[in-house]
């Protein structure tokens, strides 16, 4: 199992609430193109609005988080390197600015 986080800013110019579809729609591309991908997780951000939340009273400086787990890292590479995924992705994420996370899953509870 091969497991990859990334937390992503828009681009440049793009909206919120264009980002959000944008990013919603990159979920077909990935489930229909991606190969060995077992799981793909959106974690889109929220306002805080409740009790319990933790966040900064400041604009946030990212947008969502995306964690992608595929079968091996081979099909992970192999996935990210797909025309469609590209060009798909390129609509709306800031590449710039993007933080990548090779993580191993630990469940605590």
């Amino acid at each position: 199992m091969h497991i990859i986080a990334y937390v992503m800013r828009r681009k440049p110019g793009l909206s919120q609430e264009e980002f959000f579809k944008l990013y919603a729609e990159h979920g077909q591309v990935m489930a229909m193109a991606a190969r060995g991908l077992l799981r793909y997780e959106q974690y889109p951000l929220r306002i805080a609005e409740s009790r319990g939340d933790v966040y900064s009273t400041g604009l946030p400086e990212y947008d969502a988080l995306s964690v992608y787990i595929f079968e091996t890292a081979e099909d992970a590479e192999y996935t990210s390197r797909l025309n469609e995924v590209i060009v798909d992705s390129e609509r709306f994420i800031d590449f710039a600015t993007m933080i990548t996370l090779p993580v191993n899953k630990r469940t605590v509870v």
